[in-house]
């Protein structure tokens, strides 16, 4: 594949396979004076990405103390939303965050941006699993964070800061497939509705797909779930039987702003906390299941394809 890149703003140029961001000194205008300030860029890589690995080699020309360059691992050209992640952001070494148009948020900041040197070659790579974003430099993990939010499928990137010349080179995209964690009894007829249906439609919109029952390994089993949660894309939750550890789970992946597709049986009568939401209701037929999957399989795609 080509390996295109496109300026949304700076200068950048490409060079025996390498980005350049171009830095110099601007003017920055206020209502008293005017200041002399780094120059911001930012450009986007032709490949999509839905989550897995975003890495790049990262060489600073000249460091100062407003220097940067992040990996873009969410960009929507609507509004103008971006994630970052990488060294240099703010007054920090590595920096988890986003920008909303107006303002910087910051999820995670860590290290000491004074130990960032010149002509250094950096090797940073930010992994994406869900809602959980994670950055390593020079194969050491420095810093993890649970967003608010998934990042839909979206362009990346890189996003940089500086008065003098910064190289990306190497820049891979190594994408997986989304996740979707299942909530429901492990007991028939869940089990088979599981089986014919979920698995089959995830698979089908290219989702990976798990039940709590199915991970092995030590570990403490709500610690795991929790774990699970976060890191998927979506959450579908068969909620007819009104299982205490069913909810436990819908309102923990509603508290993450986690989008959660809720399924129940057409007879099913809905307590007050979970009515508002909007459910999947199905009849135990062949017709109420041929309606199930095309509800589901509707309703995964636009989580696929949502803006955050």
């Amino acid at each position: 594949m080509k390996r295109n890149w496109l300026s949304l703003m700076g200068e950048f140029d490409e060079k025996g396979g390498n980005l350049l961001f171009l830095g110099k000194e601007v003017d920055f205008k206020t209502e008293q004076e005017v200041q002399k300030v780094a120059s911001l860029g930012s450009a986007l890589f032709c490949q999509r990405f839905a989550g897995g690995v975003v890495s790049a080699t990262v060489q600073f020309a000249e460091m100062d103390d407003r220097t940067a360059c992040e990996l873009l691992l969410f960009y929507d050209p609507a509004s103008g939303f971006f994630v970052t992640a990488g060294l240099g952001g703010g007054y920090n070494m590595f920096n988890i965050r986003h920008f909303d148009s107006k303002n910087w948020t910051y999820h995670k900041q860590f290290g000491d941006r004074v130990n960032l040197k010149a002509h250094r070659k950096y090797q940073v790579a930010a992994r994406v699993r869900g809602s959980t974003v994670s950055l390593s430099v020079d194969g050491v993990d420095v810093t993890s964070v649970d967003l608010p939010y998934s990042l839909p499928e979206t362009q990346v990137g890189v996003w940089c800061m500086s008065r003098n010349r910064i190289t990306i080179s190497d820049f891979v995209v190594s994408s997986t497939k989304p996740a979707a964690f299942v909530v429901m009894p492990f007991s028939s007829p869940y089990n088979e509705l599981y089986a014919d249906v979920i698995k089959r439609i995830c698979k089908e919109v290219d989702l990976d797909v798990i039940r709590a029952d199915e991970d092995f390994g030590p570990g403490i089993i709500l610690a795991d779930v929790i774990r699970k949660i976060v890191q998927s894309k979506v959450v579908i939750a068969e909620i007819s039987s009104r299982n205490p550890n069913v909810y436990y789970e819908v309102g923990y992946a509603h508290a993450l702003n986690k989008p959660t597709i809720l399924i129940a049986q057409k007879s099913t009568e809905l307590p007050f906390d979970v009515s508002p939401f909007r459910t999947l209701f199905y009849e135990d037929t062949i017709h109420g299941k041929e309606n199930l999957e095309d509800g589901l399989k509707k309703h995964l795609q636009a989580v696929l394809h949502e803006r955050a």
